[in-house]
């Protein structure tokens, strides 16, 4: 497009008076990429209330859109409000505010977009609370929809207590609105209570451990099942740095660890079994504890009648990933083991 966007917001100042001018910079913090700053901050260095600062800023933004209205600012503000209501129709007709102005990137920064999108007839926009991030519409409607939802959602998932994946969930919850996929998932990103994972397969409550790894323990197990098969301790930690690069991004927020920490966890966490030479796998998987001449016991006791080398191998095998030689050794030890006239192997007797 021909529009100047970044020139645009400095435009649209130049001709309202000066005190109001300042206001509004201050408001949206325009000049610096800075927070705007508050009502009450702006009317204590003019020595004037809270309420006459809004009132400054509300007859700031009528001046500005005569001004527009009247210029030839008016085709360039057309076109940017075109983008942003084209946006917002994509999603219908709600946004997350952050998601939104990092969607169109139109501006020099944030404030600058903020500032236009006040500019713009018919979008609102809801403060952020306990429950939700600030967000925009365009229809009341579809923000009451919106949060009917969002409502819904967290009523099922508490009940379920994991996450599920994100075409499941579209399916069954956005079939019934009739609504797209865009428009499902971005009223479901207004909560606060509702993310997706960190690689975007699943969703679910922000309380759950798959959706928002807190602790070390989480974080490997989130890994393993995600692997699917044992890992060695340092390719564990190699992937928490990893995954914390990725939740640094997705959370805004900075996660340290030192290896050792990773290990100490494998070693000392009931969740998982050592297989192998520094392999670690989940104990949910089928893995029993313990070291190679544990299973040989356990294997034994389970079955009927005593058992050959072989078929001792081959059952310590499903638990261990540990040479043949490793299992063969295990048995030599005659105080647990007593070996037949057959060449089979059961356990000594006391």
């Amino acid at each position: 497009m021909e529009t100047n966007y970044k020139d645009f917001v400095q435009k649209t100042l130049k001709e309202i008076p000066e005190r109001t001018r300042k206001v509004m910079v201050r408001r949206f913090g325009l000049e610096k990429k800075e927070k705007g700053e508050t009502l009450e901050a702006i009317g204590k260095s003019y020595g004037i209330t809270r309420e006459r600062v809004r009132q400054i800023e509300r007859d700031g933004f009528k001046r500005i859109k005569k001004i527009i209205n009247s210029s030839n600012l008016k085709k360039d503000f057309e076109k940017i409000k075109n983008v942003f209501e084209r946006k917002m129709k994509q999603f219908g007709g709600v946004k997350k505010e952050e998601e939104l102005i990092s969607e169109l990137n139109l501006f020099q920064s944030k404030n600058q977009a903020l500032f236009v999108l006040n500019l713009i007839d018919g979008f609102k926009r809801e403060k952020a609370d306990n429950y939700f991030h600030a967000f925009w519409y365009s229809d009341p409607k579809q923000a009451t929809l919106a949060k009917k939802i969002v409502a819904e959602f967290i009523e099922a998932f508490k009940q379920r207590k994991e996450p599920d994946s994100v075409d499941n969930v579209f399916k069954e919850f956005a079939e019934k609105e009739k609504i797209n996929k865009d428009t499902f998932f971005s009223y479901l990103e207004i909560s606060k209570q509702i993310s997706k994972s960190i690689d975007g397969k699943k969703i679910g409550l922000v309380n759950f451990a798959e959706i928002n790894p807190k602790t070390v323990k989480d974080k490997i197990i989130l890994i393993l099942n995600k692997n699917k098969e044992p890992l060695h301790f340092r390719e564990i930690t190699d992937l928490i740095f990893s995954l914390n690069k990725d939740l640094e991004k997705r959370d805004n927020r900075s996660f340290n660890l030192h290896p050792q920490t990773v290990h100490n966890e494998l070693i000392r966490g009931c969740d998982f079994v050592l297989v192998g030479r520094g392999l670690y796998a989940l104990k949910d998987w089928g893995y029993n504890p313990g070291k190679v001449k544990d299973i040989i016991e356990s294997v034994l006791k389970n079955s009927s009648e005593p058992l050959s080398k072989e078929q001792i191998i081959e059952e310590v095998l499903k638990q261990r990933m540990v040479k043949k030689s490793t299992v063969f050794l295990g048995l030599q030890d005659k105080k647990t083991f007593d070996k037949n006239e057959q060449g089979k192997y059961k356990i000594r007797e006391a």
